[in-house]
């Protein structure tokens, strides 16, 4: 087989993918560094790991198995995918959910403790913050259990606080989540409706685009936060910049958006009580160093014959 690694990796990470091709049947690979390079041997290729752009995946009759370097895969599931049912596809589901359960912690701890305001005084050399709320004892509603969602839950342990969460496959309660259903309607609305802290781990798909609209946000406390550090569109964002200038939710800590870059027209810049990241959360200085372990580790796995992790449903979108 022939295998196309489309990944900014060193040398000597390149390497280490050629040498476990080499020693699980003697497979080729080929190394490109843009788009052009890619198209240049799609033709030949069975594998493609790293970026996979439809062009490529068009050029490519002999596909048969994408590991994406992605966890969320609403941009890559193209028709040039979707339509091949003899190609599967595999993402990184997990790799990045500890940073991504940080992430979301620490917008939420800079909202209560009001960090972010104090950063603003800073500026002005002022000695003084914004209100400050405390966490232990509150709420905190999951929507999604995925490995962000996981993680989150996680962090929650050091402040004793409930969790309650929904999702559309899992049914096993993890450590310290004390509810667990599915993701229906109703059990979105009565999660909002209790919940103190509201964080968003789903990934997007045709039936959470807009998931947390007008109605579901006029659900929330008054006193509730709203983080969402997985994928922009989840959240309708002018119906949350409304909610924030009425006072419909406390605060709201956002690290992606529906369109990135974040358009200077949006009304998130001017809504009171939000701090926005740009795309962050999956930053980590070990990203490298995981991506291309976890990439070495699925290639063995297939050249083996060996079931691979995190095969995506097309149809679904996760």
């Amino acid at each position: 087989m022939k295998i196309l690694v489309h990944y900014p990796f060193t040398d000597e990470q390149h390497d280490h993918l050629r040498q476990i091709a080499r020693e699980n049947g003697g497979h080729e690979v080929f190394v490109a560094n843009d788009d052009q390079e890619a198209l240049a041997v799609a033709s030949e290729i069975d594998i493609i790991v790293g970026h996979f752009p439809p062009a490529v995946c068009a050029a490519a009759p002999n596909l048969r198995w994408v590991q994406s370097f992605s966890t969320g895969m609403d941009k890559f599931l193209f028709p040039e995918i979707i339509d091949r049912d003899e190609v599967a596809i595999s993402n990184v589901a997990g790799l990045y959910a500890p940073q991504g359960g940080e992430h979301a912690w620490a917008l939420l701890l800079a909202l209560t403790r009001g960090i972010d305001k104090s950063i603003r005084h800073n500026d002005q050399r002022k000695w003084a913050g914004g209100a400050t709320v405390e966490l232990t004892g509150q709420t905190l509603g999951l929507v999604g259990l995925g490995g962000f969602g996981i993680e989150m839950a996680k962090r929650a342990a050091g402040y004793d606080m409930p969790i309650i969460a929904i999702d559309p496959v899992r049914r096993d309660r993890p450590p310290g989540v004390s509810e667990l259903k599915d993701n229906s309607r109703e059990n979105l609305h009565s999660l909002l409706r209790r919940a103190d802290v509201v964080m968003m781990a789903c990934p997007r798909t045709e039936e959470t685009y807009h998931l947390i609209g007008r109605e579901e946000l006029a659900l929330m406390k008054t006193s509730a936060y709203l983080i969402n550090v997985t994928r922009g569109g989840i959240i309708d964002e002018d119906a949350l910049s409304e909610a924030l200038h009425d006072g419909q939710i406390a605060g709201a800590g956002i690290d992606v958006t529906e369109i990135e870059p974040l358009p200077e027209e949006s009304p998130l810049w001017d809504a009171p009580n939000i701090i926005l990241t740009p795309h962050r959360a999956g930053a980590s200085q070990h990203r490298p160093r995981k991506v291309h372990e976890f990439f070495c580790a699925q290639l063995e796995r297939y050249l083996k014959g060996e079931p691979v992790l995190n095969i995506i449903d097309k149809k679904k979108g996760y």
